[in-house]
This record gives structure tokens, C-alpha cells and sequence, in this order.
């Protein structure tokens, strides 16, 4: 499958609108006859997700998962108000 200018759109708006995971902070780059998939999420279960729908979506499609965890600790310091 080319990835093209209407592929494009389509995993656009898979991404930002599919109830499963509305996600707007990933992005994908082409590669070599395929797509990455890029940019972080708080859980490996969600990133999971967001590359199994998109590769159902688009099963022609070589996807790479290249999505990364957001790191969260708890503060050092206190905070007083």
C-alpha cells in the first residue's frame, strides 16, 4: 500500500476520532514503504492499542510503533497554598 496524501487523512482521522483511543498527540512519518508511528502516551497498554487499531485499520499497511512512555513521578516537594 502507498502511503499517500488520502492515506494520509484517513489515519489523521483514525487517530484524533476513533472512540478506542482519540489520540491527537501522536504523528506518523513515512518510511520506506510503510508509516511510524511517533510521540508518547501514559501506559504501554494504551500505545498497544493505538498500533493494533491502526493496524486493523490498515492491514496492508507496514506500521512501526515508535511511541514512547510518559515518564510521571510523584513531586519531591510539597506544595503549600
Amino acid at each position: 500500500m502507498t502511503v499517500d496524501q488520502y492515506v494520509e487523512s484517513e489515519l489523521q482521522h483514525l487517530l484524533a476520532e476513533d472512540e478506542r483511543i482519540a489520540e491527537q498527540g501522536i504523528r506518523f512519518v513515512r518510511t520506506e514503504g510503510g508509516i511510524s508511528l511517533v510521540g508518547e502516551v501514559e501506559s504501554a497498554e494504551r500505545r498497544d492499542l493505538i498500533c493494533q487499531v491502526v493496524a486493523e485499520a490498515f492491514p496492508e499497511l507496514p506500521v512501526r510503533c515508535n511511541i514512547g512512555l510518559t515518564r510521571v513521578h510523584e513531586p519531591e516537594e510539597v506544595e503549600e497554598l
